[in-house]
């Protein structure tokens, strides 16, 4: 008799709290998605906000910001170049590996990167593990003034300064058979003819071959 009256109450209770209960499912479910959306937005902000104290870190040290490279323009600097399934592209400076995965990714290339920073070495070759590219994408991390370049390369993509590209032009010359295709975002190379050059948005990209010896 006691239990029945108990569940009776329990159930009246029930019936009668139950547009209560839900309005407080309802509460909560919302409380805890704007929470977590609330999360998500601060990491985003603190990311944003690591990238760019890393990118000011990396200009101190070794005198050169790191800006990755939009594929819009990475497409286009490949489009001019006539780049290939295949052929071999090398980025000097390659960041977070931004330019040569649009290479390796969309031309169907093979890509050689040279990063002087250990963190982007890192994120480098963590995006093109993630893009399943790892194979066909080398990241070398040091400072190629002082590490061993490939014998062999079809493309040269860059966004490096004018004194340093003015250090790399002769080395190039020396090294690369004439023919050989360099393409510049931004910044020019001094005594290198140009083949061609042209606006993308606000940037401007130029394109090299490595002249015959004279």
């Amino acid at each position: 008799m006691h239990f029945r009256h108990f569940l009776k109450r329990w159930l009246w209770l029930l019936q009668t709290h139950i547009p209560f209960l839900k309005h407080l499912i309802r509460s909560i479910y919302f409380m805890t998605t704007l929470f977590l959306a609330l999360l998500i937005f601060v990491q985003l902000i603190f990311l944003a906000v690591i990238l760019l104290v890393l990118s000011f870190l990396i200009f101190a040290l070794i005198g050169v910001p790191w800006v990755p490279t939009r594929s819009k323009i990475g497409r286009r600097m490949y489009e001019m170049v006539a780049l290939k399934p295949g052929e071999i592209v090398m980025d000097l400076g390659c960041g977070d590996g931004s330019l040569l995965l649009t290479a390796v990714k969309e031309f169907g290339a093979k890509g050689i990167g040279y990063e002087m920073h250990p963190v982007l070495c890192w994120m480098a070759r963590l995006r093109a593990r993630l893009a399943g590219v790892s194979s066909r994408m080398e990241i070398h991390c040091g400072d190629f003034f002082k590490k061993p370049l490939p014998p062999h390369v079809d493309v040269i993509a860059c966004y490096l300064f004018p004194q340093v590209q003015a250090k790399l032009e002769p080395k190039f010359i020396a090294m690369y058979p004439p023919g050989t295709r360099i393409v510049s975002r931004t910044f020019r190379y001094p005594h290198l003819p140009l083949v061609h050059s042209e606006h993308v948005g606000s940037e401007m990209i130029y394109f090299y071959r490595i002249p015959e010896a004279k």
